[in-house]
């Protein structure tokens, strides 16, 4: 958590709050890496509660928010216009 307004900093620091783009891929990371010793085993459920405290540790969500597979792209992170479209051809996305 932190680093919030760091990335042009002469010390960025990456972190959830700070870097991200979008929720969803914490919520994908969550799910395929926790728990350390036997990842992939969490519910879906699970996998929300762990990214919500996550991003109510990074002051993104209130710590009553419900997150779901429907609440949780609405998510709004910091940094979401922080990234650019690869527009390079041999990439192939349009």
């Amino acid at each position: 958590m932190g680093g919030q307004g760091s990335l042009t900093s002469a010390k960025p620091l990456k972190t959830v709050g700070s870097y991200w783009p979008y929720a969803t891929t914490l919520w994908d990371y969550v799910n395929r890496t926790m728990p350390f010793h036997n990842p992939g085993i969490l519910t879906d459920d699970q996998v929300y509660s762990v990214v919500a405290y996550v991003l109510h540790l990074n002051e993104i969500v209130d710590e009553n928010e419900e997150l779901n597979r429907e609440t949780l792209p609405q998510v709004l992170m910091p940094n979401r216009e922080g990234f650019v479209k690869d527009d390079r051809p041999d990439v192939g996305l349009k």
